[in-house]
Parts: structure tokens; sequence; C-alpha cells
């Protein structure tokens, strides 16, 4: 069920819209044909009543003699009138609401005639047999004359599928006037043009939430880019500040974090390199003392200590330097990136088979060949060779660097990215470094929207996967 609901704020918007319209149509238009019925039942009523009213007049004030004649040219097919002693509707049957309203309209159409009594009988479209029997008839019609018979057959031959009124008047000399009228149904509502309308009315609502929506979720869309480009990349331009107010106002509070976030990095990194420029003189005048120390074995471990020193200073300097000064992007062959990397480590092998020659690739060369540099490099250093392959997937370039080395413990696989952080049965002194490799790596792959993870290989060995988002 959840699968079918909208996932989006526009879609939500829209399915509220389209469910609305379609209910708030439904409704005024069942509540219209409810009223409408009404009224063309008691417009009904009184049109038949009013002829009912002038037909009885007439034949009343008829001599009995000419009263079968008057009775035979004022019949029509809308409007059957017979002259009997008996009654055509049976006073046995329960009226419906619509015989009761035209029973009382009639009553009151009257007035004139002095009627005894009024009957009115209501026989809806289902109710009619087919074919005609008149003896079916027997709980709607009381004993009647076969010349009465005969009229209401002729009528209801003539309307058997249409509704039809049966009214019977006493009058005061206690004959009977039948009348059989058929009765005009009100039109549906629920016609093609209705249904037409309610279809285009839709459509237009739809249209026009598309295009208004689409221009207010346009900022929002913009603001969700500029925060996954703000991951990659805190330099990014601030966002134009456009659109509804609210919407401005969540630009306006992300370009301040985005500042913020610059300004940090920017004082942290400036730190970095004061302290790390600051730390190379002291360091310069422990190395001239170290000189001077009469046991050579202290002393080589002085120089060791103060070179290892001097080189972390110049590996966060060259850090330091890239963060405030990043290079700029152009388009590179990662194949021949690779390649070129590998070139520079006999121990590293390149794998390309199912690959093409050629991946052009938008980065920052120097920062990426560092990177996959760090990763060879330790890959050699701490696994004896390194086995470089080159996939894609659906949406990612894949680079796997494989070593046969020892591996790292599953609990440290996150810790080793910390800058000069070591693990200490695999990063010791003797191997050098500074242990700001996997660090300065990380930073450059998630510089580019993509990542690098550690995992032990089944067969033995640690591979190091660099993931970079495919372009184009």
């Amino acid at each position: 069920m959840r699968r079918l609901l909208p996932d989006s704020t526009a879609s939500w918007v829209i399915l509220v819209l389209v469910v609305g319209v379609i209910g708030t149509q439904v409704l005024a238009i069942a509540i219209h044909y409810s009223s409408r019925r009404e009224s063309v039942v008691l417009l009904e009523s009184f049109r038949i009543a009013e002829r009912v009213a002038t037909l009885a007049e007439i034949i009343s004030d008829a001599r009995p003699e000419l009263r079968p004649a008057v009775v035979d040219r004022v019949t029509r097919p809308t409007l059957s009138v017979t002259w009997d002693p008996e009654s055509a509707v049976d006073p046995a049957r329960t009226p419906d609401w619509k015989s009761q309203l035209l029973g009382e309209v009639v009553a009151q159409s009257l007035q004139e005639v002095s009627p005894r009594e009024v009957r009115v009988s209501y026989l809806g479209a289902d109710d009619w047999p087919s074919p005609v029997n008149p003896d079916s008839f027997a709980s709607l019609l009381s004993a009647a004359s076969t010349e009465l018979r005969h009229g209401l057959e002729e009528v209801i031959a003539r309307h058997q599928t249409s509704p039809t009124f049966f009214i019977s008047v006493q009058l005061p000399d206690s004959t009977w006037l039948n009348f059989a009228a058929p009765y005009v149904e009100a039109a549906s509502i629920w016609s093609n043009q209705s249904l037409v309308l309610i279809g285009a009315m839709v459509v237009v609502v739809i249209a026009l939430s598309i295009l208004i929506l689409h221009r207010l979720t346009t900022p929002l869309r913009t603001l969700a880019q500029a925060a996954q480009r703000l991951g990659v990349d805190v330099t990014v331009p601030p966002l134009p500040e456009r659109g509804p107010r609210d919407v401005r106002q969540a630009i306006r509070a992300f370009n301040d974090m985005q500042f913020r976030l610059r300004r940090f990095v920017d004082d942290r990194t400036r730190m970095i390199a004061a302290i790390s420029h600051d730390l190379r003189t002291p360091i310069t005048r422990l190395r001239l003392r170290a000189e001077f120390v009469d046991d050579p074995d202290q002393q080589q471990r002085m120089l060791a200590d103060l070179g290892e020193m001097e080189t972390m200073i110049r590996a966060t300097l060259a850090f330091a330097k890239e963060e405030a000064d990043p290079e700029p992007r152009r388009s590179v062959d990662l194949v021949s990136l690779l390649e070129s990397v590998c070139q520079d480590w006999p121990e590293a092998m390149l794998t390309t088979a199912d690959e093409p020659r050629r991946l052009a690739y938008l980065c920052q060369p120097v920062g990426v060949r560092r990177g996959l540099t760090n990763l060879v490099a330790n890959a050699v250093k701490y696994g004896d060779r390194a086995r470089v392959s080159l996939s894609r997937t659906a949406g990612d370039i894949v680079i796997a660097i494989d070593d046969d080395g020892p591996g790292i413990p599953e609990d440290e696989m996150e810790n080793v990215f910390r800058p000069f952080y070591r693990v200490d049965h695999s990063r010791s002194r003797d191997t050098g470094g500074t242990g700001l490799g996997l660090s300065v790596a990380r930073a450059v792959f998630r510089a580019h929207g993509g990542d690098v993870t550690l995992a032990n290989r089944p067969e033995g060995g640690l591979r190091a996967t660099v993931t970079l988002p495919r372009q184009g």
C-alpha cells in the first residue's frame, strides 16, 4: 500500500487537489441532482394536476350522455381518460411519495369540482410486466368494466417502458374519472457531457498544479543539490535567494551555514599550517644540538625522530596548502593515470582487461594521483605487492587495490583514516610514513563525490576500494 502513495511534496499536493476537485464535483452534482429531481417531480405533478383538474371540470359539467364522447375527444397519448363506475386504482395499494405528492396537488386543483375522493398510484418502469397481461394488474386495478380495462390496456401498451401515474377522481355523482399519465423522469445528471466536464476540470487542475508546483519546488530541488555539493566542496558559490518567502529564508540559512563552515575550515587549516610552520624552527635548533651529542647511538635516534617530525610537518603543510588553494579540475584519462601510478612501483600491476583503453574523467589530476599513489604505496609497503583493477557499475567507477599483507583488524578499519594514526603491528615507524596517507586519500576522493573503504579479503590481504561517481 505504501508503494502506491506519493513520495514527494508535489505528488501529495497534486493528489490532494485532484481528490478534492473530484470529490467536490461529485458532491455538488449529487446535491444538484437531488434538488433537481424533487423540483422536476413537483413541476410534473403540477402539470399533470392542472390537466386532470381541467378535464375533470369539463367532463363533470357535461351531461351524462355526452361524457363518453367528451372523454374520447380529450384523450391524448400524454393523458388517457376513461369514465367508469369503478376506480382504476386499488385503494389497498400503499402509495409512494410521488403518488402522495401528486394526490395532494390534484386534490388542491380539484376544489372547483368538489370530488368525493382522489386516488393516485405510481407504476415505475421496472414494475411493468412484459408482455402486457391485463390479469397481472389485479393488485393495481379494481374490478372495472371491459371498456375501462380496454382503455387502460391501450395506455399500458403505449407506455409500458415508461413510469406512469394512475389517477382516479370520484365525481359528485359517484362515477369515476380514471386518468393514465406517463411520467417524464428527470434526465440523469451523469451524462457524457458532465463526465467530460469533470475530466476536463481535473486535467486543467493537474496541469496548473504541475506548473505552479514546479515553480515552487525548483528552489527546493536546487537547495537539495547544493546540500549534496556542500558535502563535497564547501567552496561552492552561495545559492541565489529566490522563490517564496519561506524558501528564501531556508536558502538564506543554508548560505549562512555554508559561510560558517567555510570559515571554520579555513581557520582550522590556517591554524594547522601556522603550527606546522612554527615547529620547523625549534626542530632545526634541535637538529643542530643533536650534532654535539657524543653517544652515536643516541645521536642517530634523535636525528631519526627529528627527521620523522620534519616529514610529518612537510606533509601537513602540503595538505594545508591544498586545502587553502584547491587545484582546478580538468579532464584526464583514468586508465592512463592508473598506469602512470603503477609504473612508479615495480610491485604494482594494473589489470583492465574488461575496460576500455580510455576513460575520460573530470577531476583534480594531482589530487587524484596523490590519493591513488598513497593507496598503492601502502599496499606495496605493508602487503608486498599491489594488484590494481578498474571496473564500472551502473552509477560508479570502482578502483580496487589488493595486497598480500596481514590485513587490518575489523575494529581498526575506520581508525586508520585518522591523521597520524598507526596500527601497532602493521604501521610501525620502521616502514616510514607519516600516518597521513589514508587521510589524504579519503579527503581527495570524498572531495570528488566518492569515497575509499578498506576490507580484509577472504583469501588473505587487504583491499582498498575507491568509488567515484560516473559522469555523463
